[in-house]
């Protein structure tokens, strides 16, 4: 085991060099000529991948992304590296785990610096025409600068709003859904594209709370539906886990939830109604494409920003390092002539990978501060080393800001085959290691079993070493 983690890291830390070009003005393009293509990068809040139709999901409808999936390359192995919105946004900015670009909390924004290094700033420098539509959530506009916390000026188009918002919108005296605002606001900027290539970015509200307001010109279709249940919602599963997780924010609602499955059921039916209220948005918005013959030349890649449990382990919320947490869906479809490939990737690829991708995508050289890799090779069907691990961390807390449970810090490695997790904060340390071959769902802590004592070990080290 030791050997094979010190060859993968040897082996990505020079791979990982090849794969980067050098440092370079990033108006500099690579492209061998002809257009450069539109990019519209679309992204949920707490969808896990496996919330849709196209991941093996029957009760769940998202036949946009279904059909988006069959078209373009799917990523059955993406990841984030901290699950919560404000840090792994960053995350999609920047590239950038959430040690390197220090956003930990809600309250603190990109520096002006900081957000010059981001997809859409390095684009628009390249020429592109960017938009951004939909939840920011890094910064607390109302503790720091406008221009920081929602950087409007940083766009040609703006459609975003702070951490918190009702879907329920007024705007000149009429009642609206949120999600009709935004997909009415993407399709005209679409409309207004003209020669200039373009890079929009749509960040959905769904599936994210509260849920005090749904779309009343859409239909429910999970009314009075049963829907499947996680495996792990049971009490055992619960009973399982340590103290200090029951009295976190994820274990704070479970025992309510545990002895009513009606009020369980409601939230599923709830969180699914979302989905497939964002997915007829994604639908909206790919038909816009078409209508307006933009779609030949537009990559379109959807995920989430992180995912949620929805009852796994009798637990809610995300933040731990559980798989439905951390785990999101991925699509990324190029319809140009010789890159349009409909297949399936099982590399574990990262959220800080997308903006790699999209500036190497627009034919600019991805620069250094990245620390993500570029998926298009492995969109058009190439073989080629790729990581075998990486780090994940949680460090935010919220006891201290308010009267809610706390959330406990949380770091670990997630391998191809084992997931180590440390709470660093207990004392002793809480550790947790899982098989994940042949306990895929998480459900047998081997920490202590003597056979994986190596294991556990060489895991420890890495985990110490922070990997990327």
């Amino acid at each position: 085991m030791i050997e094979s983690i010190r060859a993968a890291t040897w082996l990505f830390a020079f791979f990982g060099t090849c794969f980067l070009l050098p440092p370079s003005s990033d108006a500099q393009s690579d492209r061998a000529g002809g257009a450069r293509p539109n990019i519209v990068f679309l992204f949920a809040d707490d969808q896990p991948a496996n919330c849709t139709g196209y991941s093996g999901n029957r009760a769940i409808k998202t036949p946009h992304l279904d059909g988006l999936a069959s078209r373009g390359t799917v990523f059955t192995n993406a990841f984030v590296t901290t699950a919560i919105c404000c840090s792994n946004r960053a995350c999609l900015l920047t590239g950038q785990p959430m040690r390197r670009h220090g956003i930990t909390e809600f309250r603190t924004p990109l520096s002006k610096e900081a957000f010059a290094r981001t997809y859409p700033a390095i684009l628009r420098r390249a020429g592109y025409r960017t938009g951004y539509l939909g939840k920011y959530a890094i910064g607390n506009p109302r503790m720091h600068p406008p221009e920081l916390a929602l950087p409007e000026s940083e766009f040609d188009f703006w459609y975003g709003f702070p951490q918190s918002i009702s879907f329920k919108q007024t705007i000149d005296g009429e009642t609206r859904f949120l999600t009709e605002v935004m997909t009415e606001k993407a399709v005209e900027f679409l409309e207004a594209s003209g020669n200039e290539p373009f890079c929009l970015t749509v960040a959905f509200k769904e599936p994210h709370g509260p849920f005090n307001y749904f779309d009343p010109k859409v239909p429910d279709p999970y009314r009075n539906v049963e829907l499947p249940a996680s495996q792990t919602f049971t009490s055992k599963d619960y009973d399982l886990q340590p103290g200090f997780i029951k009295r976190s924010l994820n274990g704070s609602r479970s025992q309510r939830l545990l002895e009513d499955p009606e009020s369980y059921q409601n939230e599923l039916r709830t969180f699914y109604r979302t989905v497939t209220r964002a997915d007829q948005a994604v639908g909206e918005i790919l038909a816009a494409l078409q209508r307006l013959k933009l779609d030949d030349n537009t990559v379109v890649i959807y995920s989430s920003d992180h995912g949620s449990l929805l009852g796994d382990h009798g637990l809610t919320g995300k933040w731990l390092m559980y798989e439905n947490s951390i785990r999101v869906p991925l699509i990324i479809y190029d319809p140009r002539p010789n890159q349009a490939r409909a297949a399936k990737r099982d590399e574990l690829v990262l959220s800080l990978d997308i903006p790699a991708t999209i500036v190497s995508l627009a034919g600019l050289r991805v620069p250094a501060s990245m620390d993500g890799k570029d998926l298009m090779p492995l969109v058009r069907g190439e073989e080629l080393p790729w990581r075998s691990h990486f780090y994940y961390e949680h460090t935010y807390t919220p006891e201290r800001e308010s009267n809610r449970p706390p959330i406990p810090r949380t770091e670990g490695i997630r391998g191809d085959r084992w997931k180590y997790v440390r709470f660093p904060d207990q004392e002793p340390i809480y550790e947790q290691l899982f098989d994940l071959h042949n306990d895929p769902l998480e459900r047998e802590n081997l920490i202590d079993a003597a056979e994986h004592r190596r294991i556990a070990d060489e895991l420890r080290a890495l985990c110490d070493s922070k990997p990327l």
